[in-house]
């Protein structure tokens, strides 16, 4: 498996119908309610899941589109000299500027990290022994049936409550918060929450995903979704009668309040935070906690069986250009054959295929031209 043109192509296609559909399932408190947040979960996982393998494997079939296609796609992959030992192509050099992005940006997260670590654990107060916050954490951990101490920190200007890092999870607070006991309990629920249900490790996951398609203008958006279906799946955890609900409702206000007054603190790139997202996305939660639509299971299970389809289909087939014209300009019919074409191998598994000694396409596979000859280089090629 290797990465090449076509492919990639396909795997971009793939990966943005599954997410149209998310978003189209996303954009109405309705829908996630018919659907439920976890077929949802589930679709903008196999979307981003396609973006990591973008390979084909030995039994994609190629899938031919028209003269159109192939120009293009032999303007990305046709080599070029740059000297006597160097051929490269546009889609060469834009994999080069792929990979140094991705050492870019994955410099630029960890760089991030350590100066978050640094300033929580210096301008943070550790109140980690505090009486009042050892109890009330404890319960909130009795509620997931599980013991486990967490490190607590109040910091000034901090936004909302929130957990950081994966290796050694601190729950964060903002100093002089005023949470009632109630209020506390709720907050480190949720929480620790994230912690339970391994929330961390998937919001590092798409950071990683964010990391690899640098260039993708939907990164935001995808993140803010992930976080928005990680938020809304603790939520969850309080539905369990309307009188906690509420009182949980009510926390979450007073959270968004205290918010919009300071935010002195920088933003945390490796946390889940309880203040999560835009007004629009609280609505949503609200809605979501306040309604008791109840779920189409028929309608989630065709959802999530169309989106595997896809998934794996998509695996089945590659688009190609068709790289052999049906007519020439005088409307004359031809093929490639061993006397009018002949083929160049670039040393990397890719061929470049020469008809009447103009250049036709680069291809990766020889399956269909095996009666058309290789050469090593253009000066090996006989002279007529």
């Amino acid at each position: 498996m290797k990465l090449v043109f076509e492919p990639l192509v396909t795997t971009l296609l793939t990966s943005f119908l599954l997410f149209l559909i998310a978003c189209f399932l996303f954009l109405n408190s309705k829908r996630i309610l018919t659907i439920g947040y976890h077929t949802l979960t589930i679709v903008c996982v196999l979307s981003i899941v396609r973006l990591l393998f973008p390979f084909e494997f030995s039994f994609t079939k190629n899938i031919y589109l028209n003269e159109t296609a192939a120009r293009i796609a032999g303007f990305f992959r046709k080599k070029h000299m740059l000297s006597p030992n160097i051929k490269v192509s546009v889609f060469d050099i834009g994999t080069f500027i792929w990979l140094i992005g991705i050492i870019i940006k994955l410099y630029k997260y960890v760089k991030t990290y350590k100066r978050d670590y640094f300033l929580i654990h210096s301008i943070g107060t550790d109140v980690s022994n505090n009486d009042r916050y050892s109890k009330l954490l404890a319960c909130a951990c009795q509620y997931y049936h599980f013991t486990r101490n967490f490190d607590v920190y109040e910091i000034e200007g901090l936004s909302s409550p929130m957990i950081f890092s994966i290796c050694k999870p601190a729950i964060l607070l903002p100093t002089q918060n005023q949470y009632t006991d109630q209020e506390l309990i709720f907050i480190f629920r949720h929480e620790v929450g994230h912690f339970y249900y391994h929330h961390l490790l998937y919001h590092f996951f798409v950071e990683l995903f964010s990391i690899v398609y640098w260039w993708n203008p939907l990164n935001k958006y995808i993140k803010n979704q992930i976080d928005a279906l990680l938020e809304m799946s603790i939520d969850h955890n309080f539905s369990a009668s309307t009188d906690e609900t509420i009182a949980y409702l009510n926390c979450l206000l007073k959270v968004k309040k205290q918010s919009a007054q300071q935010q002195l603190f920088p933003k945390l790139n490796s946390s889940l935070s309880m203040n999560n997202l835009q007004e629009s996305m609280l609505e949503k939660r609200f809605q979501l906690l306040t309604h008791s639509q109840k779920q189409h299971h028929f309608l989630s299970a065709f959802i999530i069986i169309v989106s595997i389809g896809i998934y794996l289909f998509s695996y089945c087939f590659t688009l190609k250009g068709n790289g052999l014209p049906d007519e020439t300009k005088t409307g004359e019919m031809f093929l490639l054959t061993d006397e009018n074409s002949y083929g160049i191998s670039n040393g990397d598994g890719t061929y470049d295929l020469y008809l009447y000694s103009e250049y036709l396409e680069t291809v990766d596979s020889l399956m269909r031209y095996d009666y058309v000859p290789i050469y090593n280089s253009l000066e090996d090629v006989p002279q007529n």
